[in-house]
């Protein structure tokens, strides 16, 4: 919070003539605690009342003494003599602007204040839909780079497109192998793969020579990017996907082979 913003707002003022709520008034003494300017601010403001008081406190004037004993008739009778009050005009209008000055004050402070609280509201709003807008840019701009990327793989001269099609075990699976013949990477598209239990995992191989050679595994979790990165491999002449148990096995195991696909 802008310590100077919630000076200028008027609501120190209003502590000060006893204007706020409970929970308000908590609040400012919160400030104060927290804040040694507040703090200071706050007593400024209750001298300045203070000291508005004292300066507009009137004396009688030297003279009106002379006029009241003029006017009294003293004898021995000792006869009270009623002596008539005399009110200056001048306090009159003195009072009366005061007073008006005081509801002045007081109603410019209530507004300032609660434009104060208002456009403090507006401005977390604001922050808050900024932020928003951030995450879901980065998100966005995060998809935009993964699918760059992907394409580049598809599109890449030196890849060959292998398709794995679905095995006995499940027929309606799938999957695409994209194999880098000259820097020997290998990525696949496992978007056609049924979901598995949380105690299993797939795992690719290569078969490479007539023998399978473990390329990883893949994730459960639905992943952002259209292709994934796995194990490079030298001259395979087909690919196969198997369901293993979680975390993956030495050999495949050929009766849970779901997908395979020669090149």
């Amino acid at each position: 919070m802008d310590i100077r913003e919630y000076i200028s707002s008027g609501v120190l003022e209003l502590y000060v003539f006893d204007q706020l709520t409970e929970a308000e008034r908590r609040e400012v003494e919160s400030m104060c605690a927290q804040h040694p300017e507040v703090k200071a601010e706050l007593g400024a403001i209750q001298d300045s009342v203070d000291g508005y008081a004292s300066a507009h406190r009137k004396n009688p004037a030297p003279e009106l003494r002379s006029k009241i004993l003029d006017q009294l008739e003293l004898s021995d009778t000792k006869e009270t003599k009623v002596v008539p009050m005399y009110t200056s005009n001048n306090y009159r209008w003195l009072a009366a602007a005061s007073v008006a000055l005081f509801i002045i004050s007081l109603g410019g402070n209530i507004y300032f204040y609660n434009s104060y609280k208002n456009v403090n509201g507006e401005l977390a709003d604001l922050r808050t839909k900024n932020n928003v807008l951030a995450d879901n840019n980065i998100h966005l701009t995060k998809q935009i780079n993964n699918i760059t990327d992907d394409l580049t793989i598809i599109s890449s001269p030196s890849n060959v497109r292998v398709a794995l099609a679905g095995l006995p075990l499940s027929p309606a699976s799938r999957a695409l192998i994209y194999w880098d013949k000259e820097r020997k990477q290998t990525y696949i598209n496992m978007s056609g793969l049924p979901p598995l239990a949380e105690s299993k995992q797939y795992q690719l191989w290569a078969i490479v020579d007539g023998k399978p050679v473990d390329l990883g595994m893949l994730p459960n979790e639905k992943q952002e990017s259209l292709l994934l990165r796995m194990k490079d491999v030298s001259e395979p002449q087909a690919f196969a996907i198997t369901i293993e148990p979680k975390g993956g096995s030495a050999r495949p195991t050929l009766d849970q082979m779901i997908v395979l696909g020669k090149i």
